[in-house]
């Protein structure tokens, strides 16, 4: 007989699935072969994957239609995954190569009325700024920054990645990876100031 995902970690540690937080690579392994476990990955990362489309393209629609994708990717390429501490790095190096594709096929625009929904109670330094400044100063502002520096910004505060996985998946010195964003944000900091002394 088939043991549960919850059932099998219940016996083995006493306590049910939702009761401990598990490691990405353990339900990552346990996800190929219980969908219970792909569920926890999901519910753990559908809202980061989420808000970096929405930052990304701007549209709720493709944003959401991009989630979906990503998820689906993921889930068919989860035996390839080497279980190597950074399920993270890997599920958005997925999601880069859907953006990719996107942004093929069309040019990215931010709409200002849905940039909201990337913050929530917890959210860090840029959302707060955000937040807190003129919504549509800083979407001219981060609209004019290159792709690559949007990807940037994007990674770290709307995808909330670590600069290690940053570095991981950007192939970068995670030094390098750390001073650009910090430059980034010292160049959107001054950008806003000189708008506001006009």
């Amino acid at each position: 007989m088939t043991k549960t995902l919850e059932t099998d970690l219940s016996i083995e540690t006493g306590q049910a699935l939702d009761a401990q937080p598990w490691d990405d690579d353990a339900l990552a392994e346990r996800a190929c072969q219980d969908p219970y476990a792909y569920a926890q990955l999901y519910d753990r990362y559908l809202k980061p994957v989420y808000r970096y489309f929405l930052l990304r393209l701007g549209r709720r629609q493709e944003a959401e239609d991009l989630t979906s994708q990503v998820f689906l990717a993921a889930l068919e390429s989860l035996p390839g995954y080497r279980r190597d501490g950074h399920f993270r790095a890997w599920l958005f190096g997925i999601a880069r190569r859907k953006l990719a594709d996107a942004f093929r096929r069309r040019r990215p625009q931010v709409r200002l009325d849905e940039m909201g929904e990337l913050a929530d109670a917890n959210e860090t330094t840029l959302v707060e700024l955000v937040r807190s400044e003129d919504l549509k100063r800083l979407a001219l502002v981060f609209a004019s920054l290159k792709e690559s520096d949007r990807e940037l910004l994007s990674l770290r505060f709307s995808a909330r990645l670590s600069f290690a996985e940053m570095a991981r998946l950007l192939k970068r010195k995670e030094s390098a990876v750390k001073m650009s964003v910090y430059r980034l944000l010292e160049y959107l900091g001054r950008q806003l100031e000189a708008q506001d002394e006009r």
